[in-house]
């Protein structure tokens, strides 16, 4: 090998190191991003990568503290989701369901889901405490809120809790 030659090799090592980088430091693309909407926090594995509860509201019926409404998320995944949890077990089935919801630049409702879509785990039946909702691409200039719906046992339903965008 010539003196050139070995110049020219560590040239082009030298601009692949630097052009692979480029690549290796690149933020996730919102279209890849946004491929958690509506997926499970749980079996994606954000419900465990440096979780966050952004907001807590307690239910109160009749006066009474029942349990709570969670606003949940993941800094790692930048997602959220919304979580209840009652301090009783369900008297009857369908009792309760949480939904979240998602805006755009924190004002325009871009899409929602619940306890009962693809990615949550099912609505609160009778003897369970608690049910949460898929997951949706939360970081700026996304925001989400959940809120909870309690349901008579003939099925209509009251929203008791809401919690704030965030």
């Amino acid at each position: 090998m010539t003196l050139s030659q070995g110049i020219i090799k560590k040239w082009l090592l030298l601009f692949f190191l630097c052009f692979s980088m480029i690549f290796a430091i690149t933020p996730i693309n919102k279209a890849s991003a946004l491929s958690y909407d509506g997926s499970n926090p749980y079996s994606t594995g954000c419900a465990n990568k440096s979780p966050i509860t952004y907001e807590t509201k307690y239910i109160y019926k009749n006066g009474v503290k029942i349990g709570y409404v969670q606003l949940k998320g993941s800094a790692y995944c930048h997602t959220a989701w919304g979580y209840v949890k009652f301090y009783s077990a369900a008297p009857y089935d369908n009792y309760a369901n949480v939904y979240v919801d998602s805006y755009t630049n924190g004002t325009t409702w871009r899409t929602s889901g619940s306890c009962t879509s693809s990615g949550g785990n099912g609505r609160v039946m009778k003897g369970q405490t608690s049910c949460y909702t898929a997951q949706f691409w939360d970081k700026d200039p996304y925001k989400a809120s959940a809120e909870v719906w309690i349901y008579s046992s003939s099925g209509s339903g009251t929203r008791y809790a809401i919690t704030s965008r965030h």
